[in-house]
């Protein structure tokens, strides 16, 4: 049988790879748009804040209760805001490295 690059299998073995490297392509495609169509949400002070945003990583959505106004102390708010924020986008993040991470590809993401 000839060798190619010291692996068995010739041209019909690359076409096989190739048909391989096509599909596993195709498969993190739909992993990507199934995360990216998806919503996360988080709060912050005990639901003070939430945020939702989508797997592509936009906000969708804030809610502050009104409660949580008070003009004397806008940097809280402005905390609740960056935490709610940050940990919806963490869970956006999260879900599409573990969405990859079923491909076990070194350096994908």
């Amino acid at each position: 049988m000839a060798k190619f690059n010291g692996f068995g299998g010739g041209m019909g073995n690359m076409q096989n790879i190739l048909k391989q490297a096509q599909k596993m392509q195709a498969d993190i495609e739909k992993k990507q748009e199934e995360v990216s169509i998806r919503e996360f949400e988080a709060s912050a002070g005990g639901g003070a804040v939430i945020v939702k945003c989508t797997g592509e990583k936009v906000i969708k959505d804030i809610v502050i209760k009104k409660d949580v106004v008070d003009p004397e102390d806008v940097e809280m708010l402005q905390d609740l805001i960056k935490a709610a924020v940050n940990e919806a986008l963490g869970k956006a993040e999260s879900a599409m490295q573990d969405s990859m991470g079923a491909f076990n590809i070194p350096g994908l993401m």
